[in-house]
């Protein structure tokens, strides 16, 4: 069971997914900082209790918020109905990872496309990090307002997309063609792999490999900084085309 200490993503849980949480933990003495918080517990009908501060050191060891949320383990969508909830939308915006290995990396990718529009995220279920309770803390509240979808087979499931008339986008910095000059306005996904960029079968199944622009000396960044990036250069060109 995730135990939860950012107090974000505990507030998201509370309101948007109740039925996930299961007992607010807080130490003695924090009721008012956390007031808001146990006031929509209460509202859910979640369990609260406050405990001393030794019990609630010993409880949930490394807690430094001074609170903690049990809860269920995330509920990921079914692939296959994924598939039919992305066909009924108009111009769906997906994202798919080919091998994030960093839980830090994974919640701040999920903050972040909760943050841009991100209609969901697809993530294979072998050489993947899963939605583990870092992953949530990191993305402080940002996985409640996002569809994640794990995947056996990635490239077959791209396959599935372009039949649905989404095109995917690969991000490589060796691409010849640069992000901003692509029209981003109709059905998307990004497609990025780790630093060690998109495996081979990943990299083929994409219609277009697109980069950056960075600096040719020192041009690899960092996963999640890049999405933050492609999924922003989406959102522009849909606001403002």
């Amino acid at each position: 069971m995730p135990l939860l200490g950012n107090r974000d993503s505990i507030l998201e849980i509370i309101r948007s997914h109740p039925g996930r949480a299961k007992k607010l933990w807080v130490e003695e003495g924090y009721q008012n900082t956390f007031g808001k918080i146990i006031d929509e517990a209460k509202r859910h009908g979640i369990p609260f209790r406050t405990v001393g501060r030794e019990e609630f050191e010993r409880r949930f060891k490394g807690f430094k918020n001074r609170l903690c949320l049990e809860s269920d383990d995330f509920s990921y969508a079914d692939p296959d109905e994924f598939l039919v909830e992305i066909s009924s939308l108009k111009t769906p915006f997906l994202s798919a990872f080919d091998a994030i290995n960093d839980p830090q990396n994974l919640g701040n990718i999920a903050r972040t496309a909760a943050c841009l529009e991100v209609h969901g995220v697809i993530l294979p279920k072998d050489r993947s990090c899963s939605i583990t309770e870092t992953v949530i803390n990191v993305a402080r509240g940002g996985i409640e307002h996002l569809k994640i979808a794990r995947v056996t087979n990635l490239a077959r499931y791209l396959d599935e997309l372009k039949r649905r008339n989404v095109f995917c986008y690969g991000l490589d910095e060796r691409a010849d063609l640069l992000l901003q000059e692509v029209d981003l306005t109709g059905p998307v996904c990004l497609v990025l792999g780790s630093e060690e960029r998109l495996r081979r079968l990943t990299r083929e199944k994409c219609d277009q490999l697109v980069r950056i622009p960075t600096n040719p000396a020192f041009p690899a960044l960092n996963v999640a900084t890049s999405f933050a990036i492609a999924a922003y250069e989406v959102m522009r060109q849909r606001r403002t085309g």
